[in-house]
């Protein structure tokens, strides 16, 4: 279970950084960031409460929305390293 719990860590820290870093170019990357926001929020509570399986899916839906905004262009990102660059 630790290594699951590592993993949490370590991408609610890139998820959280790419949060801060993050551009909105349009209404629709703001609802994106919405979402995001929610499942940020929503990994917090489950691993708070232990549940880090949960926490990792979560998060990683968290970062799924601003990787989905970059690409289509909804969202600005300048390090390949925190988001998926689109054409």
């Amino acid at each position: 279970m630790e290594d699951v719990r590592k993993k949490y860590e370590r991408y609610i820290k890139i998820t959280e950084t790419a949060l801060r870093r993050v551009k909105i170019v349009s209404e629709t990357g703001e609802k994106l960031l919405d979402m995001c926001r929610r499942y940020v929020s929503d990994a917090k509570y489950f691993a708070e409460r232990g549940d880090y399986a949960t926490a990792l899916a979560a998060i990683s839906y968290a970062h799924a929305w601003i990787d989905v905004g970059t690409y289509l262009g909804f969202l600005k990102g300048d390090d390949d390293q925190l988001f998926i660059i689109g054409d």
